[in-house]
């Protein structure tokens, strides 16, 4: 079944969409990944700005909300083993977890805490 889209602008970027997933499945797999990691990483966020004057969890949010997702596990993972070592670390880490577990579903954090009892 065909989906009519009535509005040309969302129709095009529709029709682009297509053409480009069938040209990434009709590429080898390495070249396909190749190309989208490189466009992930040219659309992406960049590092993050550090302005000492300026509201720094304010920055971090609006870095956050333009950030891809492998930016985002990569300074969140990092973050996290930097705080290992840091005065009041533990603290800090355990709001991120903490954070981290209230964004998951309800069902996905019923599996995660039986996983994490060693069901």
């Amino acid at each position: 079944m065909t989906c009519e889209i009535r509005d040309p602008e969302a129709r095009y970027r529709h029709l682009k969409r297509e053409a480009a997933v069938m040209a990434l499945t009709d590429l080898d797999p390495q070249d396909a990944a190749t190309i989208c990691a490189t466009v992930l990483d040219e659309i992406g966020a960049g590092f993050p700005r550090l302005d000492w004057w300026g509201d720094t969890r304010e920055e971090a949010g609006e870095w956050a909300y333009r950030a891809n997702s492998g930016e985002l596990e990569a300074y969140f993972t990092s973050a996290l083993r930097r705080l290992n070592n840091q005065a009041l670390g533990l603290k800090a880490r355990k709001r991120m977890i903490c954070a981290l577990f209230q964004s998951l579903s309800a069902t996905d954090q019923a599996a995660f805490l039986e996983w994490a009892k060693g069901a």
